[in-house]
């Protein structure tokens, strides 16, 4: 009896012990917060070949190896998670003096259950008695599809005729939004794009990206924006049955069952090549035209719905949409698109067309 006794308060001692992760409840959703960094952000004076970072839970960074980026390079950089802890070692004796140095690690770190990321985590500190203290703020200005955070920024030398490795780098928020601080009197080239084969390269031709350059570095609060687009120029997939058949009813039927529709194109100093459909079975080439005065097309019968405004402003004429271009810094060519009108049975219309930068009204959908 008293060996079943004392069995039994040795289980119940081993059920106690074991805890487990509660269920239920909110998805944990906040990040790792830093408690201490050695040395500390802006630390002066600092010559050490060591840095530690302490969370306030455990953290990973499975995709860390290789994402850290050093600046000015740091020779044998190696980095080991242990628990909360982040250690980063260097090889010793090779710090310049009176430099800011900057260890970047990205988003690449994050709590160990949900891997929140701490977004662009950086070790900052300087060998002398001074850190640099310029600094750039802006926000990607972005249209089309995608994530602001899929993207990355990447601060490269100021008229560099290809890219290779940046000075810097850093992530936007949720909003576009982004700060580098601890930066030097210097000018450079901003390089924003989707890292969509995850090389940590920018694969031109590949991967949408946008850019400006020449952006000196600031000790106020002044902010930039940098374009990007993931959008570019496409036809419509056309159905050309479908086609056939409505230009036969369009020659047969009676003009009461057509819709009698014109446009009206502002001046453009730039070719304007400008097309319309329905639902892929009716397409509309408005024009290719550049001047000084509102063109007013003739009117044509067309069938009756909705159809939709494409095309773009060809700024060097070549017939073509041509995407951004880093080698000869130029943006993309203006996209039309977003505009809508219906075409009823029975209806005449002068339908209005707003072109990029346009003081025309926009059309309503």
């Amino acid at each position: 009896m008293k060996r079943f006794i004392i069995a039994s308060f040795l289980l119940l001692l081993v059920g106690c012990a074991v805890q487990s992760r509660p269920q239920g409840g909110p998805k944990d959703e906040t990040p790792p917060t830093v408690v201490k960094m050695t040395p500390t952000l802006g630390a002066l004076n600092f010559t050490g070949s060591k840095a530690e970072i302490v969370f306030d839970e455990y953290i990973q960074g499975s995709k860390l190896r290789g994402n850290i980026t050093t600046s000015p390079p740091l020779e044998g950089l190696e980095f080991e998670i242990i628990g909360k802890k982040l250690k980063l070692n260097w090889e010793e004796g090779q710090l310049l003096e009176n430099t800011t140095y900057r260890i970047s690690m990205g988003d690449e770190i994050g709590d160990l259950n949900e891997n929140n990321k701490y977004t662009n985590l950086e070790v900052v500190w300087s060998t002398g008695s001074f850190i640099d203290s310029m600094q750039i703020g802006g926000q990607v200005d972005k249209t089309g599809k995608g994530a602001f955070e899929d993207l990355t920024i990447w601060l490269l030398p100021a008229g560099a005729d290809t890219v290779g490795l940046p000075k810097f780098s850093a992530t936007p928020s949720k909003d576009g939004s982004f700060y580098l601080s601890y930066l030097p009197v210097d000018t450079f080239d901003f390089l924003v794009f989707e890292d969509i084969n995850f090389n940590k390269m920018w694969d031109e031709g590949v991967e949408t990206f946008g850019f400006l350059k020449g952006i000196p570095t600031s000790s106020d609060s002044s902010l930039i924006a940098i374009p990007y687009s993931t959008e570019r120029f496409e036809f419509p997939e056309l159905d050309t049955t479908a086609i056939d058949s409505v230009a036969n009813f369009v020659d047969t039927t009676s003009s009461e069952n057509l819709g009698l529709i014109s446009f009206s194109i502002p001046p453009s100093a730039d070719s304007v090549i400008l097309y319309a459909h329905r639902a892929g079975d009716v397409l509309i080439d408005l024009c290719t035209k550049a001047g000084t005065d509102t063109l007013k097309t003739e009117g044509h019968y067309y069938a009756p719905g909705k159809y939709e405004v494409f095309g773009y402003i060809d700024l060097n004429g070549n017939g073509i949409w041509d995407s951004p271009s880093w080698t000869l810094n130029t943006s993309a060519e203006p996209l039309i698109s977003g505009q809508s009108f219906e075409v009823k049975a029975n209806w005449e219309l002068e339908q209005p067309i707003t072109l990029p930068n346009s003081n025309e009204d926009e059309i309503e959908p």
